[in-house]
């Protein structure tokens, strides 16, 4: 029986973590490859992984470089959708 596909959300969300353990959990800007993040991911789709980093860069999680993009690397937004506590601890007291 086949695995089935993730829902978009579980993609992307698993797209932000792959970035995040690819550029060895460091701040923001720590770029990596899309080739190594399409490894990550265990996927032959490079149509999918383009499409959800064109939604993760226009909702302010990822920056991108080059059409279609070939680096990447999370933003602050970004990690503290992945990181649990961190928009919390991220806000002033």
């Amino acid at each position: 029986m086949a695995t089935p596909s993730p829902s978009p959300a579980q993609f992307l969300s698993s797209l932000l973590s792959a970035v995040h353990e690819l550029t060895g959990r460091r701040p923001p800007p720590t770029w990596t490859h899309v080739d190594k993040l399409q490894t990550k991911l265990g996927t032959a789709n490079r149509d999918a992984v383009d499409a959800a980093i064109r939604i993760a860069v226009a909702k302010g999680w990822l920056r991108a470089d080059g059409d279609p993009p070939s680096s990447i690397t999370l933003t602050v937004d970004g990690i503290k959708l992945i990181t649990p506590g961190t928009a919390a601890a991220a806000k002033p007291k």
